[in-house]
């Protein structure tokens, strides 16, 4: 039903939100019905800055580009056109209901309806709402403003047919009860659980892109718990076993706000995956169940395998310590660290600091040409000459250049001998 509501939008003349206000009134001024719709409506609600603005109207697409013509048909299947005005990118979507689905992801028909029957189409009663930016008139056909205030994730329509439609709806609700802080409601819940099965059925690039959101997003810890809760993990990760329920979000409500996916994707599986195998035989299997790329499969094997090596920080070498700090992942494998022994902290933070100050990754006094100029051949043996010549730098046996090409002389000439 209409209400008038007024919406603060936190937006400067020349943004997003005064662009997809043009449009609407474009619209409008068509004679057509035009509205935001969804997310950007939801948090507007919320007093949270949107990421993007969509616009819905009863226009068709072909009505939408006569207006438009610069469109592009980015869904032109469902209706929906690209607008780009000053440089932003604006969604416009004909109003619509859907059809069967019969892969679980997509509509295998759709047809044109008014702003009554789009809201009912949609996933979550949070996101069905529509707002008139001209008229300042907030459209709610879901009940989707109470459950706003009440802090309520719930379903529109029959639950059970919602996750049937879409598959990945299931962790989407995942993601938007973390984000939004809200109470999944009960015949939701237990949907998504009799549910989480079918997500077996979505695309492994797909579900990647979903839990990329989540890890990224301060609140993966909720995210964890309520992925295990309601059996969507084991579905995810062929390595989730089951457990006391999660250990209290030791490792992933542990972590700082600010982190990688790799991190966030290594603390789900700490928490979570207590029998999974070595570091690198895990990160090979999210890669295959996520479709990691290699940097990202990279990262999550090099951060579970180093996180065993700083368990025992005080045994590692000078040179070992200074390489793991100098890693672009170190503040990351630190913070899992933290998390998993949270008493060790001041005293290594201490100690890093200690070698932060006197730098951990200082240029090498001997490189590859300095080798080639002392005689050595290029080959295998390369690497290892000088890692062992920047060992020595980093424990401060080498205290210039010319001391190190001092050992590099030496070290030829020791090879050369032995040889």
């Amino acid at each position: 039903m209409p209400n008038h509501c007024t919406i603060h939008f936190m937006s400067n003349d020349g943004t997003a939100k005064h662009v997809a206000t043009e449009i609407v009134r474009q619209l409008q001024q068509a004679g057509y019905v035009a509205y935001f719709a969804g997310g950007c409506v939801r948090d507007q609600i919320m007093h949270l800055e949107p990421k993007d603005f969509d616009v819905a109207t009863s226009a068709r697409p072909a009505q939408i580009l006569q207006l438009f013509p610069h469109g592009q048909k980015v869904g032109a299947a469902f209706g929906v056109i690209l607008v780009r005005k000053r440089g932003w990118p604006i969604e416009v979507a004909t109003f619509r209901s859907d059809g069967r689905y019969e892969d679980g992801r997509h509509p295998v028909d759709i047809s044109f309806a008014d702003a009554q029957g789009d809201a009912h189409r949609r996933d979550f009663t949070c996101n069905g709402l529509f707002w008139d930016p001209i008229a300042d008139v907030l459209h709610d056909y879901v009940g989707g403003q109470a459950d706003i205030q009440n802090n309520i994730l719930r379903a529109i329509g029959d639950a059970a047919a919602r996750f049937a439609e879409d598959h990945l709806r299931v962790l989407r609700a995942v993601r938007f009860a973390a984000r939004l802080e809200f109470t999944i409601e009960p015949t939701t819940w237990h949907a998504m659980q009799r549910a989480a099965v079918d997500i077996s059925g979505v695309s492994r690039e797909r579900i990647g892109e979903e839990l990329r959101h989540i890890m990224r997003h301060p609140t993966r810890g909720r995210a964890g718990q309520l992925l295990f809760e309601s059996g969507l993990l084991s579905h995810i990760l062929p390595i989730a076993t089951a457990n006391d329920g999660g250990r209290h979000q030791r490792y992933l409500g542990g972590l700082p706000a600010h982190i990688s996916f790799g991190a966030g994707l290594a603390a789900l599986v700490l928490e979570f995956c207590p029998a999974a195998p070595a570091a690198r035989q895990t990160a090979d299997a999210l890669r295959t169940a996520l479709t990691l790329s290699g940097h990202e499969t990279a990262d999550v094997g090099w951060l579970l395998e180093n996180l065993a090596v700083l368990e025992n920080w005080r045994d590692l070498s000078l040179a070992q310590f200074k390489r793991l700090l100098a890693h672009r992942l170190s503040d990351d494998l630190l913070a899992l660290y933290f998390t998993r022994a949270p008493e060790q902290a001041d005293i290594l933070r201490h100690r890093i600091a200690e070698l932060r100050s006197d730098g951990v990754a200082p240029e090498p006094f001997v490189t590859g040409e300095d080798l080639i100029q002392l005689g050595a051949t290029p080959g295998p043996q390369f690497k290892q000459w000088l890692y062992a010549l920047y060992d020595m730098q980093l424990e401060n046996r080498l205290p210039d250049r010319t001391a190190a090409l001092m050992a590099a002389r030496k070290m030829l000439g020791g090879e050369a001998a032995g040889g």
